[in-house]
């Protein structure tokens, strides 16, 4: 075993992309994926876990902070992340063909890495594009599902086969910010549905809005079966521009300005 040598940009992805999916609470050297990382770079599991903790304090969204003691080359991988989260995807795809994340649920929208690529038949520029959208789907939920400690924002349903990573701004909507962590929400499939369809929304204090144009008894069941508030996450605090973004879509929608869907 190696110690005493620095840390490579490389390396740094690879533990980043583990904390993405790992919850605060395991982020210690008996957790079995943090050791299977440190023998693949030939590092304690101590040294893993503690590079871990340095990144969670890197995370200004929140007040939960780890150690403190983050290097200048940490702040670059974590910013080079949140300007462009699709960079992680390649580490993402070859540690997840390594290994899978020890206890990670499946559900509704998750896709076995394993089974990631698309039938053999498609061809050309398409295969690649296809491959691309469900590595970074499935991405996307695990480190959404992470942040909500796998519990719906709203209910607080703990079931991963009826929860979804919702996005605030949609996928197709801005293709730049897809896969930012503070552009999701974890939601049951319900609530998800009509956050897509901007019959709900969340004011800046993150409290529930309905529609004006829903039914009464379904307004009734939705604000009935849910918190008035977003729990917040442990990590990654929903986007207030993001949300400012679904706000004006909502209202756009009832107002029956240009917005369709």
């Amino acid at each position: 075993m190696v110690t005493g040598r620095r840390w490579s940009e490389d390396e740094i992805r690879q533990v980043l992309v583990l904390y993405l999916r790992t919850p605060f609470g395991r982020l210690h050297s008996s957790n079995q994926d943090i050791q299977a990382l440190a023998a693949r770079l030939g590092r304690t599991p101590g040294a893993v876990a503690l590079k871990a903790c340095n990144l969670a304090a890197l995370d200004d969204s929140l007040p939960r902070k780890g150690m403190g003691n983050a290097s200048k080359l940490d702040r670059k991988v974590w910013e080079d992340f949140l300007a462009q989260p699709a960079s992680l995807l390649p580490i993402y795809e070859r540690s997840a063909a390594t290994t899978e994340p020890a206890h990670q649920p499946s559900g509704l929208a998750d896709t076995d890495a394993r089974r990631i690529s698309p039938p053999a038949d498609t061809t050309g520029e398409e295969r690649p594009a296809q491959v691309m959208r469900r590595l970074g789907q499935d991405f996307f939920r695990r480190m959404i599902l992470t942040s909500y400690e796998q519990r719906c924002a709203l209910t607080g349903l703990d079931d991963p086969r009826l929860l979804i990573a919702s996005h605030i701004v949609g996928w197709k909507e801005d293709a730049s910010i897809r896969l930012h962590p503070a552009n999701g929400i974890c939601l049951n499939a319900l609530h998800d549905k009509a956050f897509d369809r901007r019959l709900i929304t969340f004011d800046e204090n993150y409290r529930l809005v309905v529609a004006e144009d829903i039914p009464p008894q379904t307004r009734k069941k939705l604000q009935d079966m849910s918190a008035r508030r977003l729990r917040m996450p442990a990590r990654f605090l929903p986007s207030q521009d993001f949300l400012e973004h679904h706000r004006k879509c909502f209202h756009d929608r009832q107002t029956g300005s240009h917005f369709s869907f």
